[in-house]
This record gives C-alpha cells, structure tokens and sequence, in this order.
C-alpha cells in the first residue's frame, strides 16, 4: 500500500476515527479528550509514512503468540482474526489500546511494549497483518445456525450501509472487515457496546445495537462468522 492510498481518505478517516479535532483547545493529557488528541496526532503520523513489511514481519512475532502466525487469532473468542483486516483500522486500534481509548490488558501492554516505539512500528506491524490472507470460517468458529438468517435480515437492515453488504468494511472511513470473523469475538464485541464497555463507539452505534435482541446479535454474528475471504457465505 502507498502512501497516495493512505493520504485519499485521510481527513474523513480522522475525523470518524475519534470525532475531536486535534490540537483546538489545550486538554490535561490525562482526561480522555487529551487521551484522544494524542491517539488522533499518531495515528495521523503512522498513516504518512511508508510501511516496512520486513520490519514488520519482525514485530508481528510478539503478536503471533496471541493472534497465531498466520493472523486467524482464536475460535475461542478472546482473540480476533487480525490478517487481511484494513491498515487503517489496525492502526487505529493500536493507537487506542496505547493511549486508553480502547480496554484489553493484555493487548493494552502488547501495544506499549517497547518494540512498538511510535508511529513507524505500528504502521510497519498492521501493515504486515493486514496483508496476511484471510483465512476461511473454521470448525469452532461460527454460531449455531439457529438466528442465522433472522441475523442476515437484520445485518442488511442495520449494519450493510457502513460495513458493506458483505461485512467487507472500508480502508478509507475505518470501518473494520467484519467478515470471516470469529463468532464468539463478535458477539462478545456486540453485548460490550451495548453495555457501554466498548468505548469509542458513536451513539448511533451504540442505540442500534442495543435495540437488538438477544437472537438477533447471534444471528449477526453468526452470519458475519460465516462469509468467506472471497466474500461469498458459507452455510
């Protein structure tokens, strides 16, 4: 990917990306506006530079422990798929982990370890996850079947205009691949931001899924569980 790519859709990603322009007022770096300011300048550093895949493809090792090396994370639930997910989304998730924005422990520590020193590290090491092949639905990795096409309904109705019809997301506006994802993981990712745990959701977002039903985030999950890297669905 090159830079010209990157920079098309820069000021709309940044602007969806934390929803406060950098640098207006002056903030306590502490408060979660200063948090965010800091998340928005290096996210916008990471995106106008040039990715190392080598020096990537060394960073990737520490996160292989968790997310596997080929990127297919775990069925489990408690670790995504990572590979062939957009670039800027990775890198916005970094930068949210890194600057409290988003709450995981593990991938909280993982993100400020001292081999990620800035902006070139994190866009070296999404870079090279996000070129990894996505790979297919796996045993263990998709719902039961039971809300699967109440979910497709409901997925088309609420989600498709953002996320694509086929759960393929956009680079340019930040919207995640959805596809191909672990079931657990997005059912998880689904009753968090309807409790609120979940930050950096925007309140549209947040209503949405909280008017779902219990059966109706399965069958969400389940479907999107269930689209193939060549975005075709799979029983």
């Amino acid at each position: 990917m090159n830079k010209v790519t990157w920079l098309a859709g820069i000021a709309t990603g940044a602007a969806v990306l934390l929803a406060v322009r950098a640098g207006s007022i002056e903030v306590d770096p502490n408060s979660f506006q200063g948090r965010t300011e800091a998340a928005i300048k290096e996210f916008r550093e990471a995106v106008q530079l040039e990715p190392d895949l080598g020096h990537g493809a060394a960073l990737f090792a520490a996160c292989a422990a968790c997310h596997q090396a080929d990127g297919s994370g775990s069925a489990d639930g408690t670790t995504p798929v990572i590979a062939g997910q957009h670039v800027s989304v990775l890198v916005k998730q970094m930068v949210d982990f890194r600057h409290d924005r988003r709450w995981h422990a593990r991938m909280r520590e993982a993100a400020k370890q001292h081999e990620l020193a800035g902006a070139q590290d994190i866009l070296d090491v999404a870079s090279y996850a996000a070129g990894l092949r996505r790979p297919p639905p796996r045993e263990g990795g998709t719902g039961d079947g039971k809300s699967l096409h109440e979910g497709q309904i409901v997925y088309y109705r609420e989600c498709a205009a953002c996320h694509g019809r086929l759960g393929e997301g956009d680079l340019r506006t930040l919207r995640p691949r959805l596809a191909g994802q672990h079931y657990l993981y997005l059912l998880k990712q689904l009753y968090d931001t309807a409790a609120l745990t979940r930050p950096g959701m925007d309140e549209q977002h947040v209503n949405r899924i909280s008017g779902l039903s219990d059966a109706e985030r399965a069958g969400v999950a389940d479907y999107l569980s269930r689209v193939t890297p060549e975005l075709t669905s799979v029983p």
